[in-house]
Formats: C-alpha cells, sequence, structure tokens
C-alpha cells in the first residue's frame, strides 16, 4: 500500500469516523474511499437503467434477450 502525507481536517475526520465506526485515521479514509467508489458505481448502473427504461429496447432486441 502506498504510503501518503496529508494534512487532514480533524472535525471531519472525526465525525466520519463516528458515522462509519472506524477507530483508526487509516480506516476512516480508507472506508470513505471505499464508499466513495461503491456509491459512483452505483449512480453510474442506476444512470444506465433508467436509460433503458427511459428508452426501451425495441421489441425485436427485448424477444432476443428474454431468450
Amino acid at each position: 500500500m502506498k504510503s501518503v502525507r496529508i494534512d487532514l481536517d480533524q472535525k471531519l475526520l472525526d465525525a466520519a469516523a463516528a458515522i462509519m465506526g472506524t477507530s483508526t485515521s487509516e480506516a476512516t479514509v480508507n472506508e470513505a474511499l471505499r464508499r466513495i467508489v461503491v456509491h459512483e458505481r452505483q449512480l453510474h448502473h442506476l444512470e444506465k437503467l433508467a436509460a433503458t427504461a427511459l428508452f426501451p429496447l425495441p421489441e425485436s432486441e427485448v424477444a432476443v434477450v428474454d431468450r
């Protein structure tokens, strides 16, 4: 794992740790990074689903997908 020295807002770090239930700064930052990646991936998938719902596939393509 890469080691990086950064200055963090201690109040924000403490608040994030309390929300996520983490006990160290490292765990808090890693969990926050993991959550944002998961969130963005979910958002991307939801946007794709919404686009499909708004613009459904033509009947000929649906029949092929259902088989």
